[in-house]
Parts: structure tokens; C-alpha cells; sequence
């Protein structure tokens, strides 16, 4: 599995802007979205990508980004827009290495990814039960379980998946920060 890219974090004013560039009716804008994406994750998947999900995400993401630039202009389907940023993205992933199956962690990397998870660990115990719950669970499978898992809770929480990644979204933005925060102070001792 190729390493994966840091990149910024979408913004929600990015995730809002694209939703109203897909449709000005919410429920129809989550519903072409998730059509796109599901589309997007059989595109990737098809190509024998081993992170159909995280690379239709970013396909998303980039999109999301540029429709502030692109919206005025654009004519025609815009899941054609979609399909060839992810054919750039699919270009970007097949020239990334692959890192070696059973590569063997240095004690940097281990000891950073400790330090992370306590951070992560510690920022989780400070949500709400609720909220923690929501993100444990949702992060909790891979593949075709998390799809599932997605398909259930949205279903036990009578919302559209759409909604569920946007709230999870919204506390990943919660997190993150303090996860920072605590990653900064533990490298500063």
C-alpha cells in the first residue's frame, strides 16, 4: 500500500460550496454526491487501487477545492469534472512507491506513532461520550465492513451517509487541534 499523502483538511466552507455546486437542494446535492463517490470508489477499485475509498476521497477533496474557481464557467456534467481529477489522482498513486510488505519500523517511527496515539487517546476522553462513540465506531472496520458500517449507523441514526461523513468531519476538526496541541508540548520536553 503506497504511504499516504498528507494534505491540508478540506474546510467545511469547500464541503458546503461544492454541495450547492451539485445541486441547490441539499438532499438531491447529498445524493449526487454520494453517487459520484460510490462511482469514484468502483473507478479506483476496478484499477485494483488498494485505497479505493482514500483516493476517491481525495479526488473529492481536490474538486472541493477548486469549484470556488470553476463553478462560474463550468458546463456539462460535473461528475466528468470528477472522473478527470481522479484520473490525475490515479496517476499520482501509481508513481508512488510501494513500501516494502514487511518493512520494519524504526524506533523514530514507532515512538512518534505512540506519541500520536496517546495524544489521540487522551483528545478522544475529552469528547462528549456520544461523539467519542460516534468516531470509534465509524473508524472501527476497513474495506467492505467499513461501507457496511456506514450503510448501518446512518440507517440507525435515520440520516443519509452524506450527513454522517459530515459530521464525523466536523469532529475530526474538532480533534485535530487538540491532538496537535498535545504532539507540540510532548515534543517540546
Amino acid at each position: 500500500m503506497p504511504a499516504r499523502r498528507t494534505t491540508r483538511t478540506l474546510e467545511q466552507a469547500d464541503l458546503d460550496r461544492l454541495l450547492v455546486w451539485l445541486d441547490r437542494d441539499r438532499e438531491r446535492a447529498g445524493e449526487r454526491y454520494e453517487q459520484i463517490r460510490w462511482r469514484l470508489i468502483t473507478i479506483f477499485a476496478a484499477r485494483n487501487c488498494a485505497v479505493p475509498e482514500e483516493l476517491a476521497d481525495e479526488t473529492i477533496d481536490r474538486v472541493a477545492r477548486r469549484v470556488a474557481d470553476i463553478e462560474a464557467n463550468y458546463k456539462g456534467d460535473k461528475a466528468l469534472y470528477f472522473f478527470g481529477v481522479a484520473n490525475n489522482v490515479h496517476h499520482e498513486y501509481l508513481k508512488k512507491p510501494a513500501p516494502p510488505e514487511n518493512a520494519a519500523l524504526n524506533d523514530d517511527d514507532t515512538g512518534e506513532r505512540e506519541l500520536v496515539h496517546h495524544c489521540l487517546e487522551q483528545c478522544l476522553s475529552k469528547l462528549p461520550s456520544g461523539s467519542r462513540d460516534l468516531l470509534l465506531r465509524y473508524y472501527s472496520q476497513e474495506k467492505q465492513a467499513k461501507i457496511e458500517l456506514h450503510k448501518i449507523m446512518a440507517g440507525e441514526m435515520g440520516i443519509t451517509i452524506n450527513t454522517l461523513r459530515l459530521r464525523v468531519l466536523r469532529l475530526k476538526e474538532k480533534l485535530q487541534p487538540c491532538i496537535n496541541r498535545c504532539v507540540e508540548r510532548s515534543n517540546l520536553i
